[in-house]
């Protein structure tokens, strides 16, 4: 059995990381895991220390370079092995650069938080899509409203990934408002427009990649127009900003719509 010591100035994660895929090469040895996380001063590690054993082995993450100098002292002292994760590859880059190294413990932490909340929001926006429960436009950061085919869905994911929470509304005649809507800081809600031939366009290509003919109402110039002349009287009722999408792309129109609301 092999008794290994997980070492890291911050969580631990990392290193963990690490340590699970070097004991996967070896199926045939037992591996004893012990982790010390927030080991970011030298008192901490003479503490440490003296719970680790001879003939051992340190995987360690630590950028706090007194704490490493003491962590590799005590080490060749003990006889302890030590696999330095973050060092060696630090001072690789320090001597190849001549650029010094910031050393400051949990940076990763911050790459953490944005992977997470964006993982959050694309989560937000699939649960509120479509106008699924109107309760989510209280919850938004933004909330997209306009009728079929202008690009709510694809807008929503792509400002997800930005981290910013998006639930959208379509717009038809025949179905009233939700209340919830009014409710809504006209400043987070934004109005989808589009030319009424491009419309026709996106929706004759809609159908015939649903085998359906293009007769059906769905591309027709009346219902089309009804429908716009509709989104544009709703538009007015919330007082929210209105953007044609006519031309643009999904980041052209997002980057319009971050710019607006960051104002």
């Amino acid at each position: 059995m092999l008794q290994v010591y997980v070492v890291s100035d911050s969580t631990g994660e990392t290193a963990n990381a690490v340590t699970n895929s070097l004991m996967i090469q070896f199926p045939k040895l037992t591996f004893n895991r012990c982790l010390f996380s927030n080991i970011d001063t030298v008192q901490k590690v003479d503490s440490m220390f003296q719970q680790i054993n001879k003939k051992t082995l340190i995987v360690m993450t630590v950028i706090i370079k007194e704490v490493v100098d003491r962590i590799k002292q005590l080490a060749k002292e003990k006889d302890v092995e030590v696999i330095d994760i973050l060092g060696n590859s630090v001072n690789l880059v320090e001597q190849m650069t001549g650029e010094n190294a910031l050393r400051v413990p949990g940076l990763m932490r911050d790459t953490d938080n944005e992977y997470f909340n964006k993982m959050e929001a694309i989560e937000f926006a699939m649960r509120y899509d479509d106008g699924k429960n109107p309760n989510g436009f209280k919850l938004s950061d933004i909330v997209l409203v306009g009728v079929s085919r202008t690009s709510k869905t694809p807008l929503s994911i792509y400002l997800a990934n930005k981290q910013y929470k998006v639930s959208n509304l379509p717009l038809l005649p025949e179905l009233d408002l939700p209340d919830e809507i009014f409710e809504v800081d006209k400043k987070k809600v934004i109005g989808l427009i589009i030319d009424e031939m491009r419309l026709k366009e996106i929706r004759n290509q809609r159908l015939k990649t649903l085998g359906l003919g293009e007769e059906s109402i769905y591309a027709n110039n009346k219902r089309i127009e009804d429908e716009l002349d509709y989104a544009k009287g709703v538009f007015d009722k919330l007082g929210c900003k209105v953007i044609n999408v006519t031309g643009y792309t999904i980041e052209s129109i997002a980057n319009q719509i971050i710019k607006y609301i960051e104002e």
